[in-house]
């Protein structure tokens, strides 16, 4: 007897439902490669899997790390100073992101369906997990959902160091 076993892609196969312009294709792989060009392909494998920056012991998504490689010492001192030196404060209130804010300016109706923003933070999340812990495999690093982090709006991803 042959023993079959599949194992679901981090992202829900029915959130294709939730997008109109997807009806015509049979599934989100046919969907994506007819909406996105090899470029854009490219571009989601870098968001998927950031650049990480590590400064002294603290993990930082480079994206938002605002600062030279030069000045990054003095940030994290100023930094220290700001959340009297708590590391999980510190990595968040540079590893805070909107899921909104990813998409700045696109005014497509699927920007309000909670469903797909929900996919979306869930799909992120499951990779920078990936990507951290690939690369720090010593060190337990949360990356997690949740709402107003942070003082950002709506769902945010964030990431930092367990205590």
């Amino acid at each position: 007897m042959i023993n079959v076993k599949i194992y679901e892609s981090v992202v829900n196969e029915d959130i294709k439902s939730e997008i109109k312009e997807a009806d015509w294709c049979t599934d989100l792989i046919q969907y994506t490669t007819s909406k996105c060009k090899i470029d854009g392909l490219i571009a989601s494998a870098f968001l998927f899997c950031p650049q990480i920056i590590q400064v002294n012991d603290y993990v930082f998504i480079k994206k938002f790390w605002n600062c030279s490689v030069e000045s990054s010492e003095e940030q994290v001192c100023r930094l220290e100073k700001q959340y009297e030196y708590n590391k999980k404060s510190i990595e968040m209130s540079v590893n805070t992101w909107s899921i909104g804010d990813f998409f700045v300016g696109d005014s497509d109706e699927l920007m309000d369906n909670e469903k797909v923003i929900q996919q979306f933070g869930e799909a992120i999340a499951y990779f920078w997990r990936c990507r951290v812990k690939e690369l720090f495999p010593e060190k337990k690093i949360v990356v997690e959902l949740g709402n107003n982090l942070m003082g950002e709006f709506g769902l945010c991803v964030t990431m930092y160091q367990a205590e």
